[in-house]
């Protein structure tokens, strides 16, 4: 039954296409002209339903491909997944197209930039290094493009973003027995569910690729051709250098792949004997697992993070201490306290993995039907086993005492429940096809494009850190970084640095040559608790902030330190920082203002002793 014919469908995907080019160029001609605190409010509302209609289009098309089964016979399906791609690209690429100075240079990023410019000046990679790839690739490609850091830190993690989505449908289709599947698993991998997206940083580029290694694995193991096996061990060879994580979660994959089908044989005595799919553990799969185990092992314990690991193990063992969970609840109860809804913060960062895994589950009846007549589906059902493996390695992880945060394994789930989540829609869009009136099907159709576009809602609105998800902007302005350049050129080094949010350290990796750092002292990433400006500046309690002081300092406060409390957590205010009390800083006696540009400040806090004695 033709529910739309195909001449709308073409208006309706020129329509979209014009609206995503229309939504380019109103946030192009609106650039940031300072700080903001979310870019959702910052950028003209008429670009977000541009590009919502433009989803919601693509998604539409697609569903009704596979509903009349059109996507068999033509590739016109294409046409809305390249909508929703260009739209998650647009998305993904807001913060660039509005001239975002630079992205996240307060957090990892900037000490990333920084090796990057060490390698070049060096031209070497330092051995206290140990996730040098990354470092080396980004490096090779400035050579090669002659582009700015500037420019292309912000740049890879898009072209990383679209790459995910190329080796996910790969990997779909390489384990999915039907293309619909793989068409509608790919177009879930676009709905920004698992949050790795923006940041350049070792741990980010290398989830990234995770499904291409997962395509690999399966090729691997089904294709039974020399070259895949070989691709393999070169990406096992790999990952630890580029990071240590996804070499764990690739592991605990390895480990797994063979539980489900053991499982269904103790409960089906009368399961065939297969050995040519990824679900046997044979020499290949074991010799892979050692592999990885004893050069991951080898890779980290040559670096400093080693003992540090080996130390934070034997505490958990010797002493225990506090657990990650017992951490989680204690922040829970603080947030309570101030009035914030846990469970809706939840359900906004994690909601559209929930439903990802909800749907993951919901698929284990259909797949147990399924194989009895399909055998093509053991591949898939064998992801049940590293689905429950990461699980628990989630669970173990929270009830220890280790500084590793668990839910970073999540994009692992993630990734695997996508191809669940592209099974279970097939299968119900299948549903609908029997459904008996032109009416019902029409509005169980409407229902699972509503569906997957507020999943895709969902994401979008945790993509930018904003007040929506608690969370400041990660927006680094040129006033801050030529601010933090100035600093460094004119600082006493003797005096402290103090602040708010002001991440001396990484600051230093990103702008400072080896030999500059060395000039500059130690500079830890952060301010320690000594160093943190007090609350309210101490004006609650004191004519003065320097009265708080015990030697003179600095204090660097940045726009974002005055918007934290006014518009990210204003139930904190009373707190913490009133804008007033930024005001007060101007007339307070006992600091001098060294450098502004209206979005940055410097001050120089006089302690009183030190004062009276240069009198």
């Amino acid at each position: 039954m033709n529910i739309i014919s195909k001449y709308k469908l073409k208006i309706l995907s020129i329509v979209c296409f014009n609206l995503i080019s229309l939504s380019v160029y109103i946030a192009y001609i609106n650039p940031a002209k300072g700080y903001e605190p979310s870019i959702y409010q910052s950028t003209p509302s008429i670009v977000w339903i541009f590009l919502i209609i433009s989803i919601l289009g693509g998604v539409t098309l697609i569903v009704h491909q596979i509903y009349t089964k059109k996507y068999e016979s033509n590739n016109f399906w294409l046409f809305g997944l390249l909508l929703i791609i260009f739209s998650y690209a647009t998305f993904l690429s807001l913060h660039i197209i509005r001239g975002y100075y630079m992205w996240c240079m307060t957090g990892d990023p900037a000490s990333h930039l920084g090796v990057i410019k060490q390698i070049s000046i060096v031209g070497h990679v330092l051995r206290s290094n140990f996730y040098p790839l990354m470092h080396i690739y980004v490096t090779e490609l400035q050579q090669i493009l002659g582009l700015d850091l500037i420019q292309l830190h912000k740049l890879i993690p898009l072209y990383f973003n679209l790459l995910f989505v190329v080796f996910m449908y790969l990997f779909a289709k390489s384990i999915l027995p039907n293309k619909g599947q793989a068409i509608l698993a790919s177009l879930s991998s676009c709905a920004l569910v698992h949050g790795w997206n923006l940041n350049l940083t070792p741990n980010h580029l290398s989830n990234l690729l995770f499904p291409m290694t997962l395509f690999i694995l399966v090729k691997a193991f089904t294709a039974n051709k020399m070259q895949w096996k070989i691709f393999l061990i070169i990406t096992v060879l790999l990952y630890p250098p580029f990071h240590i994580v996804p070499a764990f979660a690739l592991g605990l994959i390895l480990i797994s792949l063979w539980l489900p089908k053991k499982i269904f044989s103790l409960i089906n005595k009368n399961i065939e004997k297969d050995n040519s799919n990824i679900e046997s553990i044979d020499k290949f799969n074991i010799t892979l697992l050692l592999t990885l185990f004893v050069w991951g092992i080898t890779w980290i314990s040559s670096f400093y993070v080693w003992d540090w690991t080996i130390r934070n193990i034997n505490t958990l063992i010797a002493e225990g201490g506090f657990t990650q969970l017992f951490r989680l609840i204690e922040r829970m109860r603080y947030a309570e306290n101030y009035q914030y809804n846990v469970i809706e913060y939840i359900l906004k960062i994690e909601g559209g993995a929930l439903l990802y895994i909800i749907l993951s589950l919901a698929s284990i009846p259909l797949l147990w039907k399924e194989f009895r007549v399909n055998k093509e589906i053991k591949n898939l059902i064998s992801f049940y086993g590293p689905f429950l493996m990461i699980s628990l390695s989630i669970i173990l992880l929270y009830l220890s005492n280790m500084r590793f945060g668990p839910l970073r394994l999540i994009f692992y789930i993630i990734v695997i429940c996508t191809i669940f989540t592209g099974f279970i829609e097939y299968e119900i869009v299948k549903k609908i096809r029997h459904v008996n009136g032109i009416y019902l099907n029409k509005l169980a159709l409407g229902l699972i494009v509503i569906f997957l576009v507020g999943i895709f809602l969902s994401g979008i609105l945790k993509l930018y850190p904003s007040p929506y998800i608690l969370s400041s902007s990660w927006q680094t302005t040129k006033t801050e970084v030529e601010g933090m350049q100035w600093f460094f050129n004119n600082r006493d080094l003797e005096i402290e640095i103090s602040g708010i949010s002001i991440a001396p350290g990484r600051f230093a990796d990103l702008l400072l040559t080896p030999e500059e750092k060395r000039n500059q002292g130690i500079l830890s990433w952060y301010l320690s608790e000594k160093m943190m400006a007090p609350y309210h500046f101490g004006y609650n309690n004191h004519s003065s902030l320097s009265e708080l002081y015990e030697k003179d300092a600095y204090l660097l406060i940045t726009e974002r330190d005055k918007s934290l409390y006014l518009d990210v957590y204003p139930e904190l205010a009373k707190d913490r920082w009133y804008p007033s009390d930024f005001e007060l800083l101007e007339s307070d006696w006992g600091v001098d203002k060294l450098y502004s540009t209206g979005e940055f400040y410097i001050y120089s806090i006089i302690n009183k002793t030190s004062k009276c004695e240069n009198d």
